[in-house]
């Protein structure tokens, strides 16, 4: 067994493992710019992936994986036997400890990038405007839209401000593509694709009755219910058509085009309607991210801080010393 902990926490093994990983990731690089198709669907820190679709093609990563245990085990007994070792030898001098603490920081990253490898996941995203959305756990909506642009058109600043709402409890936040909503102290990251005006209801002139309506909503006509059932805008057709949906005398569906214009209005059930207008509002497509990692990747920096900072006051303990001597 003693033989068995020397192998594993020798240097040489270190050494081997850490050359190993660097040509593995040289290797997968190359494996992946010349084989795109077979990664489609990988994305981020997801490493699941690799175990979900198992093919030779992936046989670097799995030889990457091993090696990455391999060398966070050599870290971590290398560094468990270097405080012992200072334990023993009755080192108190905490700042003699500062390469231990960081070696510790550097163990707990490898953990925080498996963890988050294996079990943080992104939804589909969803488009949220000037309603309440749920993302799953989460509701938001986009209170307002600021853009600037530079000289040539292209986007300069995107910020969605917008209202997050959680266990009853809302608060206001600023959403951008480098800027995304955090919840559960990172864990949740609400991350922006897209922005725009997004058509949240049309109007309609109903018997000469201006109505607002929402997409999926229904008014009555003469009696009878007639659902806003979509709106279709182009390229798909060459104005933009509203669909009505209402039910007849065998209860089977009726469904109706309106064109935009009061010329085409149509007669249903014997009432006039007409499509007017369209409603637009600022608008975001938004994707949810969970990471579990997030916690580890706090207690890392923690330690990397507190190792180089002990790091640090040896070095300067030391000068002065020798300027004094």
């Amino acid at each position: 067994m003693r033989k068995i902990y020397d192998i594993f926490k020798s240097q040489k093994l270190g050494i081997i493992t850490g050359f190993t990983i660097t040509g593995l990731l040289i290797t997968g690089s190359l494996v992946m710019s010349f084989n795109p198709r077979q990664y489609a669907g990988l994305s981020g820190e997801d490493i699941s992936f690799f175990f979900i679709h198992k093919k030779p093609i992936h046989s670097w990563f799995y030889l990457l994986f091993l090696a990455c245990i391999l060398y966070g085990i050599n870290t971590f007994l290398c560094t468990l036997d270097s405080i012992i070792k200072k334990a023993k030898g009755g080192v108190k001098k905490v700042t003699l400890y500062g390469a231990s603490v960081v070696h510790i920081g550097f163990v707990i990253t490898l953990v925080a990038h498996l963890v988050g490898g294996l079990y943080s996941s992104t939804e589909p995203p969803v488009s949220v405007a000037d309603e309440w959305t749920d993302l799953g756990g989460v509701e938001m909506k986009v209170t307002d839209l600021k853009t600037s642009s530079y000289p040539n058109g292209m986007p300069k600043i995107i910020e969605a401000f917008v209202t997050v709402r959680k266990d009853g409890i809302e608060f206001s936040d600023t959403l951008g593509y480098n800027k995304p909503v955090l919840l559960q102290h990172g864990v949740l990251e609400i991350l922006m694709r897209d922005y725009g005006w997004i058509t949240s209801g049309v109007t309609l002139k109903i018997d000469n009755r201006l109505c607002s309506i929402k997409i999926n909503d229904t008014f009555i006509a003469n009696g009878a219910p007639v659902r806003v059932a979509d709106l279709y805008m182009p390229p798909q057709y060459r104005y933009p058509v509203v669909q009505l949906i209402s039910a007849v005398s065998n209860n089977e569906a009726q469904q109706t085009f309106l064109h935009i214009g009061e010329n085409n209005a149509k007669d249903i059930h014997g009432v006039k309607i007409a499509f007017t207008d369209i409603h637009s509002a600022p608008g975001v497509l938004v994707s949810v991210k969970n990471n579990p990692s997030i916690p580890l990747t706090f207690v890392t920096i923690f330690f990397f801080s507190a190792g180089m900072i002990l790091v640090i006051f040896r070095i300067v303990g030391r000068t002065g010393s020798n300027y004094e001597a």
